[in-house]
């Protein structure tokens, strides 16, 4: 997948994006469709967007980034933060000189894309993979992870969320990228979640909650109420996903973006 560094606050951030390599130091080409921005969950890197970004790239501009501590990206550990992701994020966008985006948030993602957008920077949020970007049974995550990076527990891959019938590759491609970033990262990224509280009243472009169809029981209910909470949220299912639909039905999420896109941004 094509990439290239940039400079964000004095942090090498890498990019993900399709289309032609342009020269060092000079953003990629996002002249085709819309601008989209992809923002990662907690403990991911923005290769895990690779096949999404596939199915974009055939009406839009596509890109995704590793968050500092993450994969490939400068530093060591989480920015610590939902509001100091969010200035990473509109950092990028003003450095890459990318103007009004639209957004895509998956997980923590779906957190950091709602704090961006109060910027007025985007144009459109879509938000996948947990309606708020705060995952349940955190708290207990966040204690696995304080056991792992003090050494009293050994790191295991995270199977829940994923549809019934999801392919042994979807698993093994996941496993492969979540590796790429210390878990000392993840565990600021789920105490970030946990000190966050979703305020989307200042959101004020068009926002799209998607839930999976194998998702959790509450997660319908908790985008329903987030959508009604926003000035212009509305609510759709990706058929044959659970809750990582980044991974498991990319086609379809792309489908889904590209008919909302076209609805709030003809």
């Amino acid at each position: 997948m094509p990439s290239k560094y940039v400079t964000v606050d004095g942090v090498a951030t890498l990019i993900h994006h399709r289309g032609a390599t342009t020269l060092p130091g000079q953003p990629p080409d996002t002249s085709r469709g819309h601008t989209i921005l992809c923002l990662h969950d907690a403990g991911g890197n923005g290769n895990v967007f690779r096949g999404l970004l596939d199915h974009l790239a055939e009406n839009h501009s596509p890109l995704s980034y590793d968050q500092p501590g993450h994969g490939r990206s400068a530093d060591l550990d989480s920015l610590g933060s939902i509001e100091a992701m969010a200035a990473h994020a509109s950092g990028l966008i003003s450095t890459l000189g990318l103007g009004s985006v639209v957004l895509v948030g998956d997980g923590l993602g779906a957190a950091v894309a709602l704090e961006v957008a109060k910027s007025g920077s985007a144009a459109a949020v879509v938000l996948v993979g947990g309606a708020t970007g705060v995952p349940s049974g955190l708290d207990a995550m966040v204690d696995q992870l304080a056991e792992i990076t003090a050494g009293r527990a050994r790191r295991e891959f995270d199977r829940t969320g994923y549809a019934p019938d999801t392919p042994r590759h979807v698993y093994q491609a996941a496993f492969g990228e979540w590796v790429k970033t210390d878990p000392r990262a993840t565990l600021g990224d789920r105490r970030a979640q946990q000190a966050w509280t979703a305020e989307p009243g200042g959101v004020a472009c068009p926002v799209l909650v998607l839930t999976g169809e194998h998702e959790e029981d509450d997660s319908e209910a908790g985008a329903e109420a987030l959508a009604a909470a926003l000035s212009a949220g509305s609510c759709a299912q990706v058929v044959g996903a659970g809750r990582r639909g980044v991974s498991e039905q990319p086609a379809a999420l792309a489908i889904t973006i590209d008919e909302f896109l076209a609805e709030v941004l003809s």
